[in-house]
């Protein structure tokens, strides 16, 4: 794929599900975006590093993840096709990434610098709308997140996972399904096995 076949309808259309934008406006929007191509382990974004684009993922998955000093991995989400990407956080604070965006699987994404969508925000109402949805959504992810790791068992959270993404199982490594759940890979093999 590449920037002449992009495939705006799809951004469009999910961009509009988010919240209603005219056509005519949406097209103001269409050159803020090239086309990126991540393999395997390709990062999008490195903590520590300042971020300054946001990305639409045409295929592929990514995590979004923490990385302690000692090493210890906790992956916050994890991003596929349809969906929004960047760290949202750290480009909103200016401030270097507190958050890795890495490649799963090879990727095709529609990349944009954030300071350049925000210029849409005094052009017109409807891109002011959608960054307050977008932000509205973000923080009740965030909060469901919470709520999940805090008050459920993990059992419990790797049903609602699986509820909401069937076919994980088949795309994403068991290990790191496991560190999404906020456990080890040998309590998630003790999870599954219950199952069978």
């Amino acid at each position: 794929m590449d920037q002449k076949d992009l495939d705006w309808e799809k951004i469009y259309q999910t961009v509009n599900r988010i919240s209603p934008i005219p056509k005519e406006v949406w097209k103001k929007s269409e050159q803020l975006y090239t086309v990126r191509k991540l393999e395997y382990g390709d990062f999008l974004i490195k903590q520590g590093a300042k971020p300054t684009e946001f990305a639409f993922v045409f295929s592929g998955v990514l995590r979004e993840y923490y990385l302690t000093d000692q090493g210890n991995e906790y992956i916050k989400s994890f991003n596929f096709p349809g969906d929004f990407t960047g760290s949202y956080f750290d480009l909103l604070t200016e401030q270097p990434s507190t958050c890795n965006i890495r490649a799963i699987t090879d990727c095709e994404l529609a990349v944009a610098k954030f300071s350049e969508f925000r210029k849409l925000f005094s052009q017109d109402i409807v891109w002011e709308r959608l960054g307050r949805i977008f932000a509205e959504n973000l923080f009740l992810k965030k909060a469901r997140r919470e709520y999940e790791l805090l008050a459920l068992s993990a059992e419990e959270r790797y049903d609602l996972l699986l509820e909401s993404r069937p076919d994980i199982e088949d795309i994403v490594p068991q290990y790191h399904i496991a560190s999404y759940l906020g456990i080890t890979p040998v309590s998630l093999s003790r999870i599954r096995a219950k199952r069978k």
